[in-house]
């Protein structure tokens, strides 16, 4: 349905268009009837033997039947004359629709009837029946047609009745950045410390512990020139009765403290590690 509402928005914002194989040239952009006029509409296509013509008008994707103004007329003709009712209330929302079935219609442009009352001011863009343009097709270009393309959003194009009042792409307004670290921040080592791992310790390592945020943290190369952690500190667990220490920071699988391999590597137990890591 979405498709279909935007293929048809695209057809009225044309001088002349096409669904399947009907071209209405006539009426076009620009054209007034006026009451009790004589008007010709012409079109091209065969798609069916016979074709219905009907008067429609308001806004694109809602148009609504006024009236059926040629009836069963052979394809091939091409063309049906009209007598312009002068009890049609003013307008600029009005278009042609010709075709038997719903998925074959041509369409023609908007274009507008002058009969009973004051024609409307227009208050759109100015080629698509008064309106202003829909999110669908946002902008109103130098010639008065809604469009997204670059001839429609850029030079010459009408804010005023463009979607939401801009020319350009409409869309939102990407997301902000994450936050950067303040200026003047250094290089922790060779990198730069982050949200995630703030602190740059005195051996120039960037964490979130206390080995990293408590004494000897450098301030001027932790995130946002800060020496403050953002997660909670390691607690590890008991490795057997005691807990490692940095001499002897590896629990081993028989729940041993030490700093050989036996210990930090094949079956080491990070939880109960000095912090948190089966390193040396």
């Amino acid at each position: 349905m979405r498709s279909a509402i935007l293929s048809l928005l695209l057809f009225l914002s044309s001088a002349s268009f096409s669904a399947a194989n009907y071209v209405v040239s006539n009426p076009g952009t620009g054209v007034t009837w006026n009451g009790d006029d004589n008007v010709k509409i012409e079109w091209t296509g065969t798609d069916e033997k016979f074709v219905d013509v009907r008067l429609v008008h308001g806004p694109a994707a809602n148009l609504q039947l006024y009236a059926v103004i040629c009836a069963d007329v052979p394809s091939s003709a091409g063309k049906c004359n009209y007598k312009v009712d002068g009890n049609i209330p003013s307008g600029r929302d009005f278009a042609i629709t010709v075709g038997k079935s719903p998925n074959l219609y041509g369409y023609s442009s908007f274009f507008s009837i002058k009969a009973k009352g004051p024609l409307p001011d227009s208050t759109g863009c100015p080629n698509f029946g008064g309106q202003n343009c829909p999110e669908s097709l946002p902008c109103c270009s130098a010639a008065g047609y809604c469009g997204s393309s670059d001839a429609h959003c850029g030079a010459g194009c009408m804010t005023k009745y463009s979607f939401n009042g801009k020319c350009g792409s409409n869309q939102s307004p990407p997301p902000p950045p994450p936050p950067s670290p303040s200026n003047g921040q250094q290089k922790c080592g060779d990198v730069m410390c982050t949200s995630a791992n703030p602190c740059c310790s005195k051996f120039n390592y960037c964490g979130a512990t206390t080995g990293h945020c408590g004494t000897g943290c450098q301030a001027g190369m932790s995130f946002n020139g800060k020496c403050l952690a953002t997660q909670a500190p390691f607690k590890p667990k008991k490795c057997g009765s005691k807990y490692c220490k940095s001499s002897a920071p590896c629990c081993s699988k028989t729940n041993k403290c030490g700093s050989s391999n036996t210990a930090c590597g094949a079956g080491c137990q990070p939880k109960k590690s000095f912090a948190g890591k089966c390193t040396k």
